[in-house]
């Protein structure tokens, strides 16, 4: 049950990022997210199995920045998490599912707003 409530946390955290940061097609800056609930199902069983395996090296391995910078280098263990996600993603090879972040201001906006949802969502599965 915990890892089904994990997929759909990790979802909304996609669908948040995807509405908070909406594509924009006369500046060509956002998120472009092609899928519905496909792509969000899929990405919260890909966000999920990269916390699981990816994230505890990355931690392991920044650990002497973390402490150095007071736990900001979480910002970007979590910008190296979403490239992989978007890659990820994108690399299904299915045609009608894609996640693209235009723009690396709004790149840099989706890794605070995913670092904050991510917080709030390992708090509410860890209970």
């Amino acid at each position: 049950m915990k890892i089904f409530i994990s997929v759909l946390a990790n979802a909304a955290i996609l669908f948040g990022l995807q509405y908070f940061l909406p594509y924009d097609t006369t500046t060509q800056m956002g998120i472009l997210a092609k899928g519905g609930w496909q792509l969000y199902i899929a990405g919260g069983i890909i966000l999920g199995l990269l916390n699981v395996f990816v994230r505890p090296i990355l931690k392991l391995l920044g650990f002497p920045f973390i402490l150095l910078t007071f736990g900001l280098f979480i910002l970007v263990i979590n910008a190296i998490i979403l490239w992989l996600l978007e890659n990820a993603i994108n690399l299904l090879g299915i045609s009608w599912v894609s996640w693209e972040i235009h723009g690396t201001a709004n790149f840099v906006i989706a890794v605070a707003i995913f670092t904050l949802f991510n917080i709030v969502a390992n708090t509410l599965v860890k209970k």
